[in-house]
């Protein structure tokens, strides 16, 4: 216990994913994204998660924090699951792990199924693939495949900042396998990250990324974030060391990545020195544009092609006129062809949508479980620069695993900022008419003031409601998030388990008339709360 916080131990990770069932895409009304850009910049993609966790602890990164051990779906698992995406009417797939290609083997074998069935089906890797632990095999299988779209991390061309940050990443293999693909697979459209700020980096280390990037001919999209500390992490820790400051790094975790926090140490005119000069001399450089632009435009559509461009440069990029404008192109001199199968967007998705209980069925009503992701701002706010929406996977995937388990016990009902609610007043209308009995918010850092208002939103509508807060953010940072906030508890780590737990008392409590207070779960493991709460179901 760490003041008035009672952490009730980790919760072993789920160690068979293959357990678990197949999430049920009917939870939420996937009409509702498609007019939207994904996280991978295609329409109409969806997202699948083939492994848990990272084996690599880049000391930047939460996702560690939020599954410990890597775990990873069999091959036959994940390709059973494509299958039935694409006999639902799914084309686009978009891969979200960390590192899908950890294990090169099944990487390989995944992609051979994919080749044996013949499955006309595109994939796009937004989160990234591990630039170092490809093959050229791999590359000439995953193309063949249908992979669309790759995004590599490269962070930091300097190999001491590889160390410190606990990448160690292969950079001279990193750049063979790019530039493999760059001279033999043109039309795959690579994303190449990198980070700029780490704590003690220098101004020569800070000028040898860009220079790396901008040795290669020609990469598609390149991000260079500024370095954002998360509570807990060991960036964190060395930030600190060097003069950084705790207030620093809280302010830093709401601004975008592409502004300039104080956590950073360089002068502000460096850090825009470098970015502009990414930017003039590479980004918007008129013979990469002339020549990669018609590549892009067989792969994406104008709006697709807009939206990755903007994420670069929102501010001046509205169309793709806008683009040549700043690259001083002529269009005209462009050979752009036609988007190759461009129909696919509009191919009609069906999944079975969850029916309503019948309530007079059953002795006890069932329990109203509302899940809340609270990771995307309203369309009137400043912040949310680019429109952009993925279905909420974590909670489909929870409330899957809570129906799989209770049936009936439950009705539950899964909402996403701006997509089901674009403002408090609309999020109350919802609440009055669902009438919750528990409710779960997922949150991440970036939106931390968000989920305050949120849960502020709630206790307006109803003081009592069991409140569980989960994902990233409260994950890596429960006692702030417990202490800031009028919440009941947090589920640290993985969700499926743990919720389902507190559902199961909460059911029994109700049974037999007995009010579920917090302390009851001493016993369930992956909680924190504050010593003392209680509630009444």
């Amino acid at each position: 216990m760490k003041d008035n916080i009672i952490f009730t131990g980790r919760r072993e990770q789920i160690k068979k994913l293959d357990s678990l069932p197949i999430i049920n895409r009917g939870l939420i009304d996937y009409k509702k994204y498609s007019k939207f850009v994904g996280q991978s910049g295609i329409k109409n993609a969806f997202s699948v998660q083939a492994t848990r966790g990272c084996p690599y602890r880049c000391f930047y990164c939460d996702v560690h924090n939020m599954t410990p051990i890597h775990r990873r779906r069999s091959v036959d698992h994940i390709f059973n699951e494509i299958i039935f995406l694409h006999d639902s009417g799914v084309r686009k797939i978009e891969i979200i792990d960390d590192a899908f290609n950890v294990n090169i083997k099944q990487f390989i074998a995944f992609f051979k199924k994919i080749i044996e069935s013949k499955l006309k089906i595109n994939f796009y890797f937004q989160s990234g693939l591990r630039g170092d632990l490809l093959t050229f095999e791999a590359i000439d299988l995953m193309v063949h495949a249908g992979v669309k779209s790759v995004n590599f991390s490269l962070e930091s061309a300097s190999e001491r900042l590889q160390k410190l940050m606990r990448k160690n990443l292969n950079i001279e293999k990193f750049k063979k396998n790019v530039d493999y693909i760059v001279e033999n697979y043109p039309t795959l459209i690579i994303g190449m990250n990198a980070i700029h700020g780490f704590p003690t980096e220098t101004e020569e280390e800070a000028i040898s990324t860009i220079e790396f990037i901008k040795n290669i001919k020609w990469l598609h999209f390149i991000q260079l974030h500024n370095l954002r500390i998360f509570p807990g992490s060991l960036a964190e820790q060395i930030a600190l060391e060097n003069g950084v400051t705790k207030e620093q790094i809280n302010e830093s975790l709401t601004m975008p990545y592409n502004m300039i926090p104080t956590t950073i140490h360089f002068d502000k005119n460096f850090s825009r020195k470098i970015r502009l000069s990414l930017l003039k001399d590479y980004i918007f450089n008129k013979e990469r544009l002339s020549y990669i632009i018609p590549k892009q435009l067989q792969v994406c559509s104008k709006e697709e092609l807009i939206y990755k461009y903007k994420s670069i440069f929102p501010t001046q990029i509205e169309t793709l006129d806008d683009i040549f404008k700043l690259a001083k192109i002529d269009k005209e001199d462009l050979a752009i062809e036609e988007i190759a199968d461009n129909n696919w967007g509009e191919l009609e998705i069906n999944f079975p949508q969850q029916n309503d209980i019948n309530k007079t069925l059953q002795s006890v009503p069932p329990l109203k479980l509302l899940l809340i992701d609270a990771s995307q701002y309203f369309s009137d706010s400043k912040l949310a620069e680019l429109k952009i929406s993925e279905p909420p996977l974590g909670l489909m995937a929870i409330l899957s695993y809570v129906n799989m388990l209770f049936g009936e016990q439950i009705q539950g009902k899964i909402l996403k900022s701006y997509i089901d609610y674009d403002s408090f007043d609309e999020l109350e209308i919802i609440l009055k008419d669902f009438k919750p009995d528990i409710i779960g918010i997922r949150t991440l850092s970036f939106f931390k003031n968000f989920f305050s208002d949120t849960v502020e939103t709630i206790r307006s509508f109803d003081k009592d409601v069991f409140v569980v807060a989960g994902g990233p953010h409260p994950t890596i940072d429960y006692e702030n998030v417990l202490n800031e906030n009028d919440i009941d508890v947090v589920v640290i780590g993985e969700g499926e388990v743990t919720f389902s737990e507190i559902l199961s008392k909460m059911i029994d409590g109700r049974r037999t008339s007995r009010p579920l207070l917090v302390e009851q779960l001493h016993t369930v493991k992956g909680l924190a709360f504050k010593h003392g709460c209680g509630c009444s179901l």
